[in-house]
Order: structure tokens, then C-alpha cells, then sequence
């Protein structure tokens, strides 16, 4: 009875607790969790570790391209192409009749990378200084030094940039020294890229290894010779962007290695060894992106060294070069035979396949030393690194022991070699330009106006260049410009034969079919913020 009673009791319990919900009733079984959504991340690799990621302090290839993803600058590029557009700003500066001021007013509301510190006109001018900061380590004070007071500060003379005016935390104004017509296309190089004053100063020396933007991406983990970390900035001011969760770079010296690593799929893009460039283009395995950059690959002399004082010896030396077959022969057509020294395709450049640049004869070349009385001539030039000649200077070597030169090629330490050229010293090299804005000044000037050719060992001085080049730069008529900077190349390329040019590389990715998006730009200086990754 007491049992029965009891299993009464219970039976009423359970259904009263029931009717409220819970209880002894079976329970209903819970929705099966969706797993958890798996971060997107694109996985590159260098060759090398940057050392630093202070924009301003290296102006390496590697640290311009992860400038573009943790930094942005007042304008940019739009997509793939040369024309500008604001980025930081809400619209393109307005410039003033006479070419000199320029108003500028930024984006309201982009924040830095802690979350909280908004950009303002104070961390645009604590940029600008910085750079120009003679105890600083700026690299790229030209890109300021037409301002007004650029110079001073660079001689220590001032502390702050006269030609630099605040209006409010969103407008402010640049007065240049004279008219300068590049200068916007200054503020889009990577170097040019916004930092926050004062987290920028908290930072001091640790500012490379933990640097703070406002850029699609922000640094999350930093290990030297080893891998750096890329995280989407969650505040970035584009909505919608970046698509990617992050981007891992690893640190491979190797690059079969690296390439091997992409095949196995452990990377998602990756450069193509000139080796290794038919079988991977042709396998079909991945999707193959191309374009030609703003480069051109030289050889250049030194005016101040024997024998390339006698300027039919360069004239020799430029005709003795057969450039289509250091095209095809040694880089399996992956280059273009420059007629000029400016890229085509830069506004105010010869256009493609036109130029000044003489043609392969190594008949008139012979000729041209025998009538000057010059046998057996003895020529040294320098290559910057490695631990082995060139393939493009053994073949300049054996063209030129063709008719009569004698090139003897002297491999130099890249430090004591960029020591040597800032100092005038390097006698000759086969080098290369990428240029840093799409305007014929980044060559010309940069190579062969006599404020700066000492620095690039060319030790070029031609006053009618020199005047050619001074007019074009304040000059805002486009059409002008051009005739400008093509009579100034003619006289440097063809009378003077100051530098020959030899090629312009093209560029190519291979990357894995599930990844699109990849901006790959004139400038060389490609950008993932518009990446998308798809699952394989």
C-alpha cells in the first residue's frame, strides 16, 4: 500500500512539473551546433625577413607590400591603374592657380589600429616631420622636399615644416617651395603611408616591430626570420573590407622550397623561378597572373671613371649589347627590349617600342673604336651582391669581348656597394629601376639632374638636361612635359650615351585556383585587401 501511494505521489509530481515545462517528461533533443566558422587566411612567403616594417626606414619591395596592408596613404591608386583617388581623404586636394598650395581634408572617423585614436591633420604633420628629421632615419625625404621648409629641416635648421599648416583636426594645407607637378603622385608611394603621432612616438625604436595603422590588416604576431602575422582590421574605414581574416607570411631563404611548398598547397601564391616557369605556366594547375610593371633594367656608367669618360667608348658598349637575345636566351622572354629608359606607358614616356636607344651592331660599334685609335680596352664594373656573376653580366661580357672590350665584373657586398654609389664611386653596374611614381622625374632626374647623380654614381652633368629637367618639373601642361622629358632622354640616351637601357621584366604570380581578387599593380607593390578565398 505504502508502495503503490509512492508511485502515485510520483506519477502526480512528474505531470504537475510537466505541465509547468520540465521535469521528469523526456526531454526534446537539442539543434545539432553548426561548427564553427573557420578564419579565411591566405598564406604568402618571403625570401627574406623585411627586419622592419617602418615604411619609412626600408624601402624594399616586401615592406612597401605589407605597407599596403597595415598603412594607407592620402591617395592611392584606383584598382590597377595609374590614376589617383583619395584614400585617408574624402576628396582629391584642391590646388591652387599657381601650382603651389594644396587644401586637403581628411576621412572624419578612421581610427587606428588600438580602436580608439582617430586619425587627424596632427598625425598627417608628425609624418611628414618624421621623415624629414635629420637625427630620423627617413629614406625617402623626397617625397616631401618639394615643401616649403623641407630643406631646412632636413639641415637641422628647423623643427617643424614651415610650408605645413593646420586648419582644423580635418583640414590642412601644403604650401610648396615652387610648383612641383608629381607631387600628389608622392603621397600615394607606400612610404608616404600615415602613422599615428603620438603611438608612434610611445613606441620609439620598437615602432618597426609593432607598428601601428589604419589599414585593412593589423599586426598580430612578428617572428624575426620566421613569420609575420596579418589580422583584419575589424574598424577599417571601407566597409565590407578586407574579405580575408588574415594573412600569414612565412620566411623561406630557399625558393625551391618556397615553390615546392606552394605545390604541395601549403602557400597560396607565390613568384615563379625563371626555371621553373614553363612547367609551372603550362601545367594548368594554377591561375597564372601577368603584368608589366614600371621598371627598366640598365646598364649604366660612371662620367667620373675611366674608361667610361670617353663617350665613344659608351657609345660602343651601348651598340655591342644585343638586348633581344639576353631576352630570350637567359630570361625566356620574359621581358620586353627597351628603347628608352622611362617605361612605356608612363605618361610623358616614349610610347612602347619607340625610344632613343641604339640598336644592336656590333659591326659600327668595332668601327667606332678603331677610328677613335682605342685597342684592347679595359673596362671594370660592379654587380651588388652574390655569390656568383650574373647570367645578364656574362653576357654583356662576352658581347663586349666581341669587339674589343675587355669588361672585367667585380662582385661588391650590397652594403659596401650602396655605401659606395651614395658616394659617387661605382664605376659601372648592371642595375635595375622600379620606378616609385608613374612620372618620368622618378628616372631622370632622380639618375641624371646634377643634385642627384652623384648619388646614383652616374656623376651625369649636361646643363641643357639639367634646364630640360628643372622646367619640366614645374610645369603643369602634360603635353609639355613630355617634350620635355623626351629631348632630355634623347640627348642622355643617345648623344651623351649616359645609360643603356636593356629591358623591362614583366611580372607573374602563380597562385591557387581557389584565391581571386589579387590587385597586381604598375608600381610592383601588389594588394590582397580585395582577396577572396574560397574552401578547395
Amino acid at each position: 500500500m505504502r508502495a503503490r501511494s509512492l508511485l502515485i505521489a510520483v506519477l502526480v509530481l512528474c505531470l504537475g512539473v510537466g505541465l509547468l515545462g520540465t521535469g521528469c517528461a523526456p526531454k526534446a533533443k537539442e539543434p545539432a551546433k553548426e561548427p564553427a566558422k573557420q578564419p579565411v587566411i591566405l598564406h604568402d612567403w618571403f625570401t627574406e625577413d623585411p627586419g622592419t616594417l617602418d615604411v619609412q626606414q626600408d624601402t624594399t619591395l616586401a615592406v612597401y607590400s605589407l605597407a599596403r596592408e597595415i598603412f594607407n596613404t592620402l591617395v592611392r591608386y584606383k584598382g590597377d591603374t595609374l590614376e589617383l583617388e583619395p584614400e585617408l581623404l574624402e576628396e582629391m586636394p584642391k590646388i591652387s592657380a599657381d601650382g603651389r598650395v594644396y587644401t586637403f581634408k581628411l576621412r572624419k572617423g578612421v581610427l587606428f589600429h588600438d580602436g580608439k585614436t582617430e586619425l587627424t591633420a596632427k598625425d598627417v604633420k608628425f609624418t611628414f616631420e618624421r621623415m624629414l628629421d635629420p637625427k630620423g632615419k627617413g629614406l625617402s625625404t623626397w617625397l616631401y622636399e618639394p615643401i616649403l621648409g623641407a630643406k631646412d629641416m632636413m639641415e637641422g635648421k628647423a623643427t617643424e615644416l614651415k610650408g605645413f599648416r593646420i586648419i582644423n583636426d580635418y583640414e590642412f594645407e601644403v604650401t610648396l617651395e615652387k610648383p612641383y607637378a608629381p607631387f600628389l603622385q608622392n603621397l600615394a608611394v607606400p612610404s608616404a603611408s600615415i602613422y599615428p603621432a603620438e603611438l608612434c612616438k610611445a613606441a620609439g625604436d620598437e615602432w618597426g616591430r609593432r607598428p601601428i595603422g589604419t589599414g585593412p590588416f593589423k599586426l598580430k604576431e612578428y617572428q624575426p626570420s620566421t613569420l609575420i602575422v596579418l589580422e583584419k582590421n575589424p574598424n577599417y574605414f571601407e566597409k565590407g573590407l578586407p574579405y580575408l581574416d588574415g594573412i600569414d607570411y612565412r620566411i623561406v631563404p630557399d625558393t625551391a622550397t618556397g615553390l615546392m611548398e606552394f605545390e604541395k598547397g601549403n602557400f597560396d601564391v607565390t613568384s615563379i623561378p625563371n626555371e621553373e616557369f614553363e612547367r609551372i605556366t603550362k601545367s594548368g594547375l594554377y591561375t597564372i597572373l601577368e603584368s608589366t610593371p614600371l621598371n627598366t633594367y640598365y646598364f649604366v656608367f660612371n662620367m667620373k671613371e675611366k674608361p667610361y669618360t670617353d663617350v665613344l667608348v659608351r657609345k660602343a658598349i651601348a651598340m655591342a649589347i644585343d638586348k633581344q637575345k639576353i631576352v630570350d636566351s637567359i630570361l625566356g622572354g620574359r621581358a620586353a627590349v627597351a628603347k628608352a629608359f622611362v617605361t612605356p606607358g608612363i605618361p610623358g614616356a616614349y610610347p612602347a617600342g619607340q625610344g632613343p636607344a641604339y640598336d644592336y651592331n656590333p659591326a659600327e660599334a668595332k668601327k667606332i673604336l678603331e677610328q677613335a685609335g682605342l685597342k684592347n680596352v679595359k673596362a671594370v664594373t660592379w654587380q651588388r651582391g652574390g655569390t656568383k656573376v650574373a647570367d645578364v653580366n656574362i653576357a654583356i661580357q662576352a658581347m663586349l669581348k666581341e669587339v674589343g672590350i675587355d669588361l672585367d665584373v667585380q662582385i661588391i657586398d650590397r652594403a659596401a656597394f650602396g655605401e659606395a654609389r651614395a658616394q659617387g664611386k661605382v664605376p659601372a653596374n648592371y642595375g635595375n629601376w622600379w620606378a616609385d611614381i608613374p612620372d618620368p622625374d622618378n628616372y631622370l632626374y632622380t639618375y641624371f639632374h646634377p643634385s642627384q647623380s652623384r648619388y646614383m654614381s652616374t656623376n651625369y652633368n649636361n646643363p641643357r638636361v639639367t634646364a630640360l629637367l628643372d622646367e619640366a618639373r614645374t610645369t603643369t601642361d602634360p603635353a609639355r612635359r613630355a617634350q620635355l622629358y623626351q629631348e632630355a632622354e634623347k640627348i642622355i640616351i643617345q648623344d651623351d650615351a649616359a645609360i643603356v637601357p636593356l629591358f623591362h621584366m614583366k611580372d607573374y604570380l602563380a597562385v591557387q585556383k581557389n584565391v581571386t581578387g589579387i590587385i597586381m599593380h604598375p608600381t610592383g607593390v601588389n594588394s590582397y585587401k580585395m582577396v577572396k578565398k574560397e574552401p578547395r
